[in-house]
């Protein structure tokens, strides 16, 4: 068997994969079509050149500039249901995913006008829905997006509160260095009280010194990307990451696209493998990046220099560092061999 078949084969897990990254080109085209919506081209093999990106972004701005043509296509509560499922069902069927945590940020998606509530309990059933029909287990993180200002954050907080028993956690997103972690502290507090894990969108861009204040000032159980604490060269915002038993949410692809880093062989996975930090693979955002978990696995053997075994590894840290309750956990652990 190939290195490719091997990966392939593996039963994996996905801690870090947004809804509106999700979004298929026939899907958009067929939303549009429905909807009498414009687009750059209605000629798949056309659109796919717009939408997907396949080299390195201006910047992380610029490439979170691209999710335009996806953000629309939530029009109706039929393409949140027809998303949401198509979702689950690629990292299923094409990955081997069986254990997925999607997040998704409800000022961002329902743009057009849809109801927050009635948007997430469909979310919710879509997700038991496929939960129940395939050997694989889901569960939703809800996103504020820092580039949405402070009032939509606190915002996006209360909801995630109020719907506690159908989330298993919350997530802070966008341009860290335009919104620092220390803005939203005392809301953190919150969620800390709810008993809402939390996951930080930190060390993606800027300075290494965001992802220090992130950890003190926000406490999360997991942050997003991290590769700017790689760049601390006496190590202490490793170390501090690792004293915490923070769980780094590595997506090496995506890093490559939005310039956080240089090449994918720069990418610190192995060094912070190395230093023993908890870390996970992830996509991101399959479909515009133009990823899924067999090509970052591929890319992390053939590329970055990791084993199989440190492959293995990530998904023993993805099982310990979900968020889903701990029966779901549990068979995620079977499934993956990672008990």
């Amino acid at each position: 068997m190939t290195l490719k078949e091997t990966i392939e084969a593996m039963p994996k897990a996905e801690l870090h994969r947004h809804v509106e990254g999700c979004v298929r080109v026939g899907t958009v085209i067929n939303i549009a079509r429905r909807h009498g919506l414009t687009l750059p081209t209605f000629d798949p093999a056309g659109l796919e050149k717009i939408y997907k990106l396949r080299a390195p972004g201006a910047s992380l701005e610029a490439v979170l500039g691209m999710f335009g043509l996806a953000q629309a296509s939530f029009v109706s509560y039929r393409e949140v249901e027809e998303i949401a499922y198509e979702a689950m069902e690629d990292a299923y069927k094409k990955e081997n995913i069986r254990l997925l945590e999607l997040r998704y940020s409800p000022d961002f998606m329902l743009k057009a006008g849809l109801d927050w509530q009635r948007a997430h309990d469909l979310l919710v059933s879509t997700v038991d829905k496929f939960e129940r029909a395939h050997p694989v287990v889901c569960g939703l993180i809800v996103i504020a997006s820092r580039s949405h200002g402070l009032d939509s954050a606190l915002k996006t907080m209360d909801f995630t509160v109020k719907n506690k028993k159908t989330v298993i956690g919350f997530d802070l997103a966008d341009s860290e260095s335009a919104y620092p972690s220390s803005l939203y502290s005392p809301a953190a507090r919150r969620l800390h009280q709810a008993g809402i894990p939390l996951t930080v969108h930190s060390g993606e861009e800027g300075e290494y010194s965001q992802v220090t204040e992130t950890v003190k000032a926000l406490a999360p159980r997991r942050i997003g990307h991290g590769v700017r604490a790689a760049d601390d060269a006496s190590g202490a915002t490793v170390e501090l990451l690792k004293r915490s038993g923070v769980t780094v949410e590595t997506n090496p692809w995506s890093n490559y696209l939005t310039r956080a880093v240089p090449s994918v062989e720069a990418h610190p996975l192995k060094k912070f493998l190395a230093a023993g930090l908890r870390c996970t693979i992830g996509a991101d955002d399959p479909e515009i990046l133009d990823t899924h978990l067999n090509k970052e696995y591929l890319l992390a053997v053939e590329r970055m220099g990791l084993s199989l075994d440190d492959i293995k590894h990530t998904l023993r840290c993805a099982v310990e560092g979900s968020f889903l309750e701990p029966d779901k956990r549990q068979q995620a652990a079977s499934w993956l061999g990672a008990a």
